[in-house]
């Protein structure tokens, strides 16, 4: 009996369907969050704790390069919010075929523009 073995695996060479894109996409954005979490409570504190301290962040953040920051933080914030809301519909039932799903990962990828476009308008 043959059994057949990888022997080259590159993940960069496989073509991957619009909907593990998708998914795979909710993953990254979900562990980029994760990470920034110390960095976002210790802004938080900081603003929190006086006026001076918020004027501090105010300052800091008025810099092009740290509100372009921020803007990627925003945006990691809402694909993650848009893509969990879709997997949370498939997960009761909700958009399970694949027609459903390439369209409700094609509104995701939209909505997330959209929301990151009115973001970096409201930051500048």
């Amino acid at each position: 009996m043959n059994k057949r073995q990888f022997r080259h695996f590159d993940l960069f060479t496989i073509r991957y369907p619009f909907t593990a894109i998708i998914s795979i996409l909710h993953r990254l954005s979900g562990v980029f969050i994760f990470l920034l979490i110390p960095f976002l409570l210790w802004l938080l504190t900081i603003a929190a704790d006086s006026k001076d301290g918020f004027e501090s962040i105010r300052s800091i953040l008025a810099n092009p390069i740290q509100k372009f920051i921020l803007w990627l933080v925003w945006t990691a914030l809402w694909y993650h919010l848009i893509a969990g809301i879709r997997h949370l519909l498939m997960d009761i039932g909700y958009g399970e075929s694949l027609k459903v799903a390439r369209i409700s990962g094609g509104l995701t990828i939209i909505i997330t523009i959209l929301l990151a476009i009115l973001t970096g308008i409201w930051l500048w």
